[in-house]
């Protein structure tokens, strides 16, 4: 059973948080909403830079992994494409610390016209977060807590 899994048994037992029973499913579903309105526009919701993109895209995506299921499996999916690239550019297989760091700096190097660009790229690089472990872990474990209280 790893991190993910006994966050999301922990989090489904809580029971009632401040604003009643809540899932990590649920949570995922909520933070993906606000990602997509973010993006798309909202009065509410401003998601006005790459850096807000990444961030939202990197919580839901480790959100996301923690819940598993439908949502873990298409985030995965997302996360292909980078770790795909970064092992076909290298000759090989950089490590997937170097592939989190390549997929951090593809959200935030660039300027982007589009913020949708950065928001996939910080959805990719919560997977892969969670694949490196280590340093890149520990945003996941206090994420994952943060959650577990919630709920």
């Amino acid at each position: 059973m790893n991190a993910q899994q006994i966050a999301a048994d922990v989090t489904l037992a809580a029971g009632t948080g401040f604003a009643g029973p809540m899932t990590l499913s649920g949570l995922t579903l909520v933070s993906g909403t606000v990602l997509l309105f973010g993006l798309r526009g909202s009065d509410v919701v401003k998601i006005d830079n790459k850096k807000k993109a990444t961030g939202w895209g990197v919580g839901f995506s480790t959100l996301a992994v923690a819940a598993g299921g439908t949502f873990a499996d298409a985030v995965r999916g997302v996360s292909e494409v980078p770790v795909t690239f970064a092992d076909a550019v290298s000759g090989g297989n950089p490590g997937i610390g170097c592939t989190a760091i390549f997929v951090t700096l593809c959200a935030l190097g660039p300027r982007w016209k589009n913020l949708w660009w950065p928001a996939l790229f910080g959805i990719a690089a919560g997977v892969i977060y969670v694949q490196a472990g280590g340093l890149w872990a520990v945003g996941q474990t206090i994420g994952l807590a943060i959650a577990q209280k919630i709920g």
